[in-house]
C-alpha cells in the first residue's frame, strides 16, 4: 500500500514538473529595451543655425564673393550665350510681365508666396549651377537671392532686374535697358532630383518670410520715398536707419539719424546690435539703388528683426532715383 502512494506521488511529481517546463518553454524569450534616445539625432537649433547661415552670407562678400551676390547685364548675357547650361535664371516678376517678354529659358515663379511653395523645386533644378533671380529693378530679386543662399542654393540677382522703359529710372539699366534678346515662350518648372536640405529651420524661415507676402506682409517688405520722408517728419523715433553704403559715400552725405553699417562682414558683425538698437521699431536699411538693401532687410527679417529696404536706395551717379534725387528730401554729414 505504501509502495503504491509513493508510486502514486511520484508520477504526480512528474507530471507536474513537465507541465511547468512546458509553461516556462511558451514564455517569450526576454528582451532588452531598445535606446531610442541615443539613435535619434539632437533637435536643430533654429536660432544659431539662421545667425550661423546670415553670418556666413555676410561674412563671405569680399573675401569668397566678389560680386555682392550680383551680376550684370552683360555678363549673364555672356554667359548664356556660351554656358548657358551652367545657369537657371528665375524671373520672380508677376505672370503677366513674364508673359510680355524675358530671358530666355528663364522659369517664372513670383515673389511671394509661390517662392514658398516651390523652395524645393528651385533647390533641385539649381543643383551644380548657378541660379540667377531677375525681378523688375533688383530689390526683391536681392530679398530672394540672400534667402536662398541661406536655404543652401548657389545664388545671385541680375543687376537692375529687367529694368527698361517700363521702369522710370531704370531707362538704360537693367536687362531691357541694354537692349537684350527676350522671348515670350514660357518655360516650365522642370522635373529634376530632389535635393537634401541643409536645415529644415532655415528652409522653415525663409518659407515663412515669402508666404507672409500679399497676406500680413503689404509692401514686399519695402518702404516707398515719400512715406519714409513723411514717418521721419512725423515719428522719427519709430525708425532705426541703417546706411549700408561705404563709410566714404555716408560721409558725404546720409539720411539724418542714419548709422552707417557698410555692406558685407561689418552687417554679420553687427547683427545682434541692429537687432537690440531695433527693438520696438522698424529698421530701414538703404543702400544705392535698393539692391544690396533688399539683401539685408530679408536676412534681418529671418533672424526676427522687424526691417524693411528703402525703395530705390539713397541713390548715386547716373541714377536719376533715390532719397538723393529729390532735392526737397533733407540729407546731413
Amino acid at each position: 500500500m505504501k509502495k503504491r502512494n509513493l508510486s502514486i506521488l511520484l508520477s504526480n511529481l512528474l507530471i507536474v514538473g513537465l507541465l511547468v517546463t512546458g509553461c516556462s518553454q511558451a514564455k517569450p524569450a526576454a528582451t532588452t529595451p531598445t535606446n531610442t534616445t541615443a539613435a535619434t539625432a539632437p533637435a536643430e537649433d533654429s536660432s544659431k543655425a539662421i545667425k550661423g547661415s546670415i553670418e556666413t552670407y555676410f561674412g563671405n562678400i569680399g573675401s569668397t564673393v566678389k560680386n555682392s551676390y550680383k551680376i550684370p547685364e552683360k555678363d549673364l548675357k555672356a554667359a548664356l550665350d556660351t554656358t548657358p547650361d551652367k545657369y537657371v535664371v528665375l524671373d520672380v516678376r508677376q505672370a503677366k510681365d513674364y508673359a510680355a517678354g524675358h530671358i530666355k529659358g528663364a522659369i517664372n515663379v513670383p515673389y511671394g508666396p509661390d517662392i514658398a511653395k516651390n523652395l524645393d523645386n528651385i533647390r533641385a533644378i539649381a543643383k551644380d549651377k548657378t541660379l540667377v533671380v531677375t525681378c523688375y529693378t533688383g530689390q526683391t530679386a536681392g530679398q530672394t537671392d540672400s534667402l536662398l543662399n541661406a536655404a543652401g542654393i548657389n545664388a545671385v540677382s541680375l543687376n537692375s532686374g529687367m529694368g527698361g522703359s517700363g521702369t522710370p529710372g531704370f531707362e538704360t539699366r537693367g536687362w531691357l535697358g541694354q537692349n537684350y534678346p527676350t522671348v515670350t515662350e514660357a518655360t516650365p518648372m522642370p522635373t529634376a532630383t530632389a535635393v537634401a536640405t541643409k536645415s529644415k529651420a532655415i528652409d522653415d524661415a525663409v518659407q515663412k518670410y515669402f508666404a507672409a507676402i500679399g497676406s500680413t506682409v503689404k509692401d514686399s517688405y519695402k518702404i516707398d520715398l515719400p512715406a519714409m520722408k513723411d514717418a521721419l517728419a512725423k515719428e522719427a523715433d519709430k525708425y532705426y536707419i541703417v546706411d549700408v553704403r561705404q563709410a566714404a559715400d555716408f560721409a558725404k552725405g546720409h539720411i539724418k539719424g542714419a548709422v552707417n553699417i557698410p555692406y558685407g562682414p561689418e552687417i554679420a558683425k553687427n547683427l545682434d546690435s541692429i537687432k537690440d538698437n531695433g527693438k520696438g521699431k522698424t529698421v530701414v536699411v538703404y543702400c544705392y539703388t535698393g539692391q544690396t538693401a533688399g539683401q539685408i532687410d530679408s536676412m534681418l527679417n529671418l533672424y526676427g528683426i522687424n526691417a524693411k529696404s528703402l525703395n530705390f536706395g539713397f541713390g548715386m551717379d547716373g541714377f536719376a532715383k533715390g532719397w538723393s534725387a529729390d532735392k526737397s528730401y533733407e540729407v546731413v554729414q
